[in-house]
């Protein structure tokens, strides 16, 4: 069973990379199954073992893809500056992930499927805020059935801001861009330490 799962990943991982190729040359619509099973050497009747469609396969590579960002540990005890802390680091793997694949996420910006990254990449980073949010006792009993609320709103503008990043040539450096977030990570923190004070 373990050999199975390893397979599976390797032949994902083969069709991601074909994938990322082929995106660099035409849009994702110009893009055929074949052309991505050819590219990474899988057979067509492989691919949809493991795939409805080429849509499906994009949603799936966009997970993968975007799993692969790491965040920190959840600071067991509240201080001013932790949750500062934790959005900040977040906020900085996510850009430094996401330089370091331009390619592959400025190549499916600029199509009309950019909306399962953004689906994709906002769940994750609500995700993180509320966990942040629910660790700190006080605050999230505060908050209640706001932190969602909260949480969507805060990702939303951060996928806002790096889809902007990602696709405007003259936007700014990421020093710039981190430099903002921060600042809007200071609005938010200020606005949770009224609660927890």
């Amino acid at each position: 069973m373990v050999k199975l799962d390893i397979r599976v990943k390797r032949t994902k991982r083969q069709l991601s990379d074909a994938l990322m190729e082929l995106l660099s040359e035409k849009s994702f619509d110009d893009i055929t199954v074949l052309e991505i099973c050819e590219k990474a050497s899988i057979h067509r009747a492989t691919f949809y073992k493991h795939f409805v469609d080429k849509y499906d396969f994009l949603n799936d590579s966009l997970k993968n893809k975007l799993s692969e960002i790491t965040y920190d540990q959840v600071e067991k005890e509240y201080t001013p500056d932790s949750m500062k802390r934790s959005c900040m680091s977040m906020i900085t793997n996510i850009i430094t992930f996401i330089e370091q694949n331009k390619k592959f996420f400025v190549a499916l910006s600029n199509d009309r499927y950019s909306i399962s990254f953004n689906t994709i990449l906002t769940d994750s980073i609500a995700e993180f805020i509320s966990e942040r949010i629910n660790t700190i006792e006080n605050l999230g009993k505060c908050l209640g059935n706001h932190v969602g609320m909260l949480a969507n709103y805060y990702a939303g503008a951060i996928v806002g801001l790096i889809k902007w990043w990602i696709t405007d040539e003259d936007a700014c450096t990421v020093e710039e861009l981190l430099n903002f977030a921060e600042h809007k990570i200071n609005d938010l923190c200020n606005y949770f330490n009224m609660f927890v004070s």
